[in-house]
């Protein structure tokens, strides 16, 4: 006899084959197909429910489970339920419903009593569209269609439970909307949060690069139901509390490189990964170890992460906007092209500077200066949401008739840049000293955020000239800290 249940795969559950034969020999169970601990203990629970629920357990024969594939290691929390009703059906101690092929998946108490596990709600591609049998739900949000039941008694009579819509709590936080940001900083925040770009902020201690970072949280645009069920799984698998917003995760410097970007066999999620579709913020930089800062280029750039352990493999989503705040001094009041009292020598404070890593700093979309006195008028957080919720506003009327505008600046391709420009204007506008296409490709997206800020659907050199303050001369001031 073969039923299908669940087992666990890199934090997902996935399918798997589960045969029952039944051999002379005393009477035990006997797991086959790298079964762990959890599922090894499992045998006294079915048992004890077989026999609790008034049922017989097969006398002199010994009952071999195969699960395949035979290849992985086999974790589940609900494999009992379905080996359990393969003894039942296969004795004929109860019907076995005309359900065909079908997903039994559920935790045995050891007097009988089914419950669903609390991992159901993760998804199994392929598999929807098989009846589901399980216990009385214990999980929430279970939005596929499911037979139920309380005890294993009830197996030949389960209750139909619908199909549910998953409704997502969404709610904005409120964190900086209540402060008043000076124009420099109102632009950098309106700037990064519409075109969701990374962003490193320098500058000297108190100046507001932290309370930037953590502000962006509560003006990115406010995510769609496929956002939040995708935030929402990816939240579960560290047992957060169900996320009503995008995720702003915000790791320690001491954090180690695996913390950061995961690993492990079988391979975990690291903090970047924890961050998919949300705010990565590494707050003093250069206090990460430079081989956790170095891990970071990738995934900054691919939006994933790919990770090998032996004979472990796995790809990971990590779709998160990285803003990173560092000091350039030990002081921590200097910054380029301005004169700061330092009682450190020029060779310590170079020695500091040395730690940020070139290739890293180039995976930064935008780099920004903080000043510890800003001028000009202020602006409140509240103001500058409202100002970006017309702009994107604009922008959805727009992608209506053009699909490039339904992904935000930040993500948009070469290709889709130039579009509206003549190839001689590239040619004359990029300094020859941009030594990167990166650098090229980042110019053109803060050049689109800039003009959607602007309400103007056609990229002008313009822009690109104006983008330049963000992409290109602070980099090259970068450069010349050391």
């Amino acid at each position: 006899m073969k039923i299908y249940s669940l087992i666990h795969e890199n934090n997902r559950l996935i399918p798997t084959e589960v045969e029952l034969s039944f051999q002379p020999g005393l009477p035990q169970i006997q797991f086959l197909g790298l079964p762990d601990q959890g599922i090894r203990e499992s045998i006294h629970r079915i048992k004890s429910a077989i026999r609790s629920q008034g049922f017989e357990f097969p006398k002199a024969q010994q009952i071999l489970v195969n699960l395949r594939p035979s290849y992985l290691k086999k974790s589940s929390r609900g494999l009992e339920l379905a080996v359990a009703a393969g003894i039942l059906w296969a004795t004929e101690q109860i019907k076995k419903p005309s359900m065909g092929e079908a997903m039994v998946y559920g935790e045995l108490s050891l007097s009988g009593e089914v419950y669903e596990p609390e991992d159901l709600v993760a998804d199994f591609e392929g598999f929807r569209d098989l009846p589901v049998y399980t216990g009385k739900g214990l999980s929430k949000n279970v939005e596929f269609a499911r037979s139920t039941f309380r005890q294993l008694r009830d197996l030949e009579a389960p209750e139909l439970v619908p199909a549910v819509q998953k409704d997502f709590v969404i709610a904005r936080p409120e964190l900086g909307l209540d402060y008043f940001f000076p124009q420099r900083q109102a632009e950098i925040l309106k700037l990064i949060a519409l075109g969701e770009h990374s962003v490193l902020l320098a500058g000297p201690s108190g100046s507001g690069k932290s309370t930037i970072a953590k502000t962006l949280s509560s003006l990115l645009k406010s995510p769609t139901s496929e956002q939040m069920n995708l935030i929402v799984r990816n939240q579960r698998e560290f047992k957060d509390e169900t996320p009503t917003w995008r995720p702003l995760v915000h790791p320690h410097h001491s954090t180690s490189p695996l913390g950061l970007i995961g690993g492990g066999a079988p391979p975990f999620k690291g903090e970047i990964a924890r961050a998919h579709q949300g705010l990565l913020i590494l707050d003093e930089l250069l206090e990460f170890h430079p081989r956790a800062q170095e891990a970071l280029r990738e995934p900054m750039e691919e939006f994933r992460i790919r990770i090998r352990r032996g004979r472990y493999f796995e790809e990971q989503e990590a779709d998160a906007i990285v803003i990173a705040t560092t000091n350039l001094c030990p002081c921590g009041d200097w910054v380029p092209q301005t004169r700061v009292m330092c009682g450190r020598s020029l060779k310590k404070c170079q020695s500091y500077a040395e730690r940020l890593s070139g290739p890293l700093v180039d995976r930064f979309q935008i780099a920004f200066f903080t000043k510890k006195r800003e001028e000009g008028e202020k602006t409140l957080g509240s103001d500058i949401l409202q100002e970006l919720e017309v702009t994107r506003a604009f922008r959805d009327e727009i992608a209506k008739a053009d699909g490039r505008f339904k992904k935000v600046a930040g993500k948009w391709t070469w290709d889709e840049l130039i579009a509206d420009l003549p190839s001689f204007y590239l040619e004359q506008l990029f300094p020859k000293e941009i030594s990167s296409r990166r650098r090229e490709l980042a110019t053109l997206r803060v050049a689109r955020s800039l003009a959607d800020l602007k309400r103007q659907t056609k990229l002008k050199p313009e822009h690109i000239e104006e983008a330049l303050k963000f992409t290109y001369t602070p980099f090259e001031a970068l450069k010349r800290l050391s």
